[in-house]
């Protein structure tokens, strides 16, 4: 679980030119006026009445785009928080001068992109080249530039290409789009996939000097049709732009909310994971379609090798019976004839955009038996009484591990204890459902996703109806207040780029982490262990203590009041997590009501700690005293931990216009507007006009007022805050004196227990002395350890022959039948007399 270093840092709040990302700034907007780049952009829907997912914030780096006004801005973090830095050291101040206003303009760029809708979801390809963007029903694709061309000192916005996806398929008289997913096996990263509400889903193999690749879908299927195909030779493509819709009872069901696939594309995820598209309807069905590939892939080095070992295996036992396997039979057969399809091809090679020098292996889309998959589901949601019923936001599904024991059968053991501790985890996927009321559904896919495939011809008769897959729920959380549901909100996954089993989740109260990581290893254990004998009591056990950690990272409150309550209707932007040399473990997101940027900085994970050098050339060596997170078992000398605080951020209120003279201006008809400048005299529209101004000024005064009473407490908990800051250095003073004076240890062993003081000596020196001390008992136990070692390679031994251990067993068996108790002299060696015969007989 990663801890809260400090929340929005200075050079991304007010008066910051880091602000002006995200807020509307007069200036940018005049600037963008100017060029032709205008600051709002109509709706079809509205803003107001839009209800779905807001992924408004995308990085290439520590490069962010953002959405602001239907504009795309970029600016780089990394940039704006060295430029800030640097002013504060020089000690200049944030004046209003044309320099700091040449800052904002070099630092903030307008993108212009051809897009009329509210935009609504932004994604960045793998490859950091193109950005996909969509509306509620069109999606676009923008060729981004290299970074150096943004750096440029030019303020005018900058004109993107822009290709428009699907000219005659996303348009605003078809079906809205839920999910944009860019594909893990996609060549270079160039594959997306756009999934709509009417379950219809669309593979685009993006090529820059192709503009038809950009008309129309490489394949495109209908899961409705799908579900209700008998073979390959029905027709399973969407329906077409002007063909009516005709009623249908999964076209109620089947309403996708979100999708995503089940891996990241990474080595250590199991074979089936990267192409696996999981899809959840708004009442919660889970469906599954696996494989889905597009015509040219491009597979992991660990992805091919296990596909073989598990088709080869599942050949091998459909040939050996049956009737055995009864339904997997045709699976098998289907998997096995699919991987030969690919062993049988000639792979090309391509080089990588970002590194030249690798090239990567490129496979066609097998055509046996089929290129559309089976579609597996509606799974079956074990969870009892839990769940009655789900109205879905999103999905997030962690990727099970790669099944290292099929891969590396036949190798050494080096080579598979290495590949093992690589791949930690999980050996059954773990699907994540968020719902509108911000409760995180985890259930496991314990039987897990193959590949499966329609059959060639309908069958000629209706065999029996095969059982429903089934996820079974282990845990429910809750990060909402009941009270504060609307029926606009919208909550969101965010993927954790340091860990699979860690995820983040954004609504209108703010940001939760969650983390599996001290769940997994024990129950993987658990599902690992063949006995049987207790398991249903230590199952119960473990689900009970899951151990499953859930913290609040941000919390968003209304205008900045710590005792306002967040506005239920102002859904936040689904967070990103970045990591960056220059700007650490990093969140960010964004409000919607006023663009107010939330940020956070988070302590890297335990392994990225700083490491000693080994002892040895095959050890590493862990030191405590390199290490940030160590404690010592008694707890007299571990620092207290660092607690983080937001900073006062100022309410809107202090500096938005007021609306008095517009009001004024818009109430009155025109040819009585130039009494205003007239002497006021006593008439009923006088008294009118005084009673609406006073109602619009009381309103705001009283806002004022509020604003500043939330900074006068705010003040007063600062007082309390500081006191404790001094309480707990000088706790922390006091620790440290009694280290340095040797007033304590580590534990026992001479270090800090007072026996190598050396009398009247200053604390520096008796802090060499304890040094000196512990490099000594370093050298001591490195020599022991080597003592140990040299022994251990005297006492090894060849293993026995296969002779050596038939004439052991032999031995062993003669002194049963000779040494046997309470039996009689002669028996034994009758039953030897016969086993001898035996032998020589066979």
């Amino acid at each position: 679980m990663p801890k809260v270093l400090g929340y929005t840092p200075s050079w991304l709040s007010r008066p910051s030119p880091g602000f002006d990302i995200f807020a509307s700034s007069d200036k940018l907007a005049s600037s963008g006026a100017r060029n032709g780049a205008s600051p709002k952009a109509k709706s079809s829907s509205g803003e107001q009445t839009y209800v779905g997912p807001r992924r408004t914030i995308a990085h290439r780096g520590s490069e962010v785009f953002v959405v602001v006004d239907n504009q795309i801005r970029w600016s780089d973090l990394s940039i704006i928080k060295y430029d800030w830095e640097s002013s504060q050291r020089k000690g200049k101040k944030n004046a209003e001068s044309s320099s700091e206003t040449d800052q904002t303009y070099k630092r903030v760029k307008i993108l212009r992109a051809p897009v009329s809708e509210q935009i609504r979801q932004l994604s960045i390809s793998p490859n950091g080249q193109l950005l996909a963007i969509a509306t509620s029903h069109t999606v676009h694709i923008a060729v981004l530039p290299d970074s150096s061309m943004f750096e440029e000192s030019t303020a005018s916005p900058i004109k993107i290409q822009t290709h428009t996806l699907g000219p005659t398929t996303h348009v605003l008289s078809q079906s809205p789009v839920v999910s944009i997913l860019w594909h893990p096996c996609g060549v270079n990263g160039t594959c997306l996939v756009t999934v709509s509400a009417e379950a219809v889903v669309r593979l685009w193999e993006l090529n820059r000097s192709n503009r038809w690749s950009f008309d129309s879908p490489t394949l495109a299927i209908d899961l409705r049709k799908l579900d209700n195909a008998k073979s390959q030779k029905d027709d399973v493509s969407p329906r077409g732009v002007n063909s009516g819709r005709g009623f249908t009872v999964d076209g109620v069901d089947m309403e996708i909310v979100s999708a995503c696939f089940g891996g990241t594309g990474s080595p250590d995820e199991s074979a089936w994971s990267g192409m696996t598209l999981w899809t959840v309807t708004a009442e919660g069905d889970v469906y599954a379609l696996c494989p889905l590939l597009p015509s040219k892939w491009q597979p992991t080095s660990t992805q091919l090798p296990s596909l073989s070992a598990i088709a080869i295996a599942g050949g091998t036992a459909s040939s050996q019976d049956v009737d055995l396997l009864g339904d997997d039979a045709p699976l098998n057969n289907d998997q096995f004839l699919w991987l030969s399809d690919i062993d049988a091809q000639v792979p090309m090679f391509a080089a990588r955009d970002h590194d030249s020098s690798i090239n990567d292996a490129i496979y066609n889309r097998p055509q046996r038996p089929g290129p559309t998959p089976k579609l597996q589901g509606p799974f079956q949601l074990a969870a009892g009484s839990l769940v009655d019923y789900l109205d879905v936001s999103d999905i997030h599904v962690i990727a099970s591990k790669l099944d290292t024991e099929e891969l590396m059968l036949g190798e050494d053991n080096e080579s598979e204890q290495g590949l093992q501790e690589e791949t930690d985890g999980l050996s059954a996927a773990v699907i994540c459902i968020l719902t509108t009321d911000g409760r995180v559904h985890l259930f496991l896919d314990l039987e897990g996703v193959e590949g499966q495939w329609l059959p060639a011809n309908a069958p000629e008769r209706t065999s029996s109806i095969p059982e429903a897959p089934e996820l079974v729920l282990f845990e429910a959380l809750d990060t909402l207040d009941p009270e504060a549901v609307s029926e606009k909100e919208w909550p969101t996954f965010s993927r954790d780029p340091f860990s699979h089993y860690s995820f983040f989740t954004t609504h209108s109260q703010g940001v939760f982490s969650f983390s599996l990581n001290p769940f997994v290893k024990r129950l993987e254990d658990e599902l690992q262990n063949l006995s049987t004998a207790g398991a249903n009591f230590r199952l119960n056990m473990l689900l009970e203590s899951s151990g499953i950690l859930r913290e609040r990272i941000l919390r968003f409150d209304q205008d900045g009041f710590a005792s306002s309550q967040p506005d239920p209707a102002s859904s936040a932007t689904a967070c990103i997590v970045i990591y960056d040399s220059d700007l650490g473990y990093f969140l960010l997101t964004s409000t919607k009501n006023n663009n107010y940027p939330h940020a956070a900085s988070l302590d890297l994970p335990k392994s990225f700690t700083i490491k000693s050098e080994p002892l040895f050339e095959d050890e590493d060596f862990d030191s405590p005293y390199l290490n940030p997170d160590f404690n010592d078992s008694d707890g007299n000398l571990g620092l207290t931990s660092h607690i983080a605080r937001s900073a006062y951020e100022p309410p809107s209120t202090f500096w938005n216009p007021s609306s008095i003279l517009t009001l004024t201006s818009q109430s009155l008809p025109s040819h009585r507007r130039r009494t205003l400048r007239d002497e006021i005299r006593l008439s009923p529209a006088t008294l009118d006009l005084m009673t609406s101004a006073h109602r619009v000024l009381s309103t705001e005064t009283h806002v004022i007022r509020t604003a500043a009473a939330a900074l006068f407490n705010r003040c007063e908990r600062m007082v309390q805050e500081l006191r404790t800051q001094i309480e707990r250095v000088r706790e922390i003073n006091q620790r440290a004196e009694q280290l340095a004076l040797g007033g304590g240890g580590v534990g026992g062993g001479g270090v800090g227990d007072g026996r190598h003081e050396v009398e009247g000596a200053t604390a520096s020196e008796k802090l060499g002395v304890r040094v000196q001390v512990c490099f000594e008992r370093q050298d001591t136990l490195t020599q022991r350890m080597g003592k140990l070692r040299r022994k251990a390679m005297k006492l090894e031994r060849k293993e026995l022959s296969e002779k050596e251990r038939e004439f052991d067993k032999e031995l062993k068996r003669l002194e049963r039948v000779v040494v046997k108790p309470q039996a009689e002299e002669g028996t034994g060696f009758e039953d030897a007399d016969d086993g001898g015969e035996e032998r020589e007989s066979q």
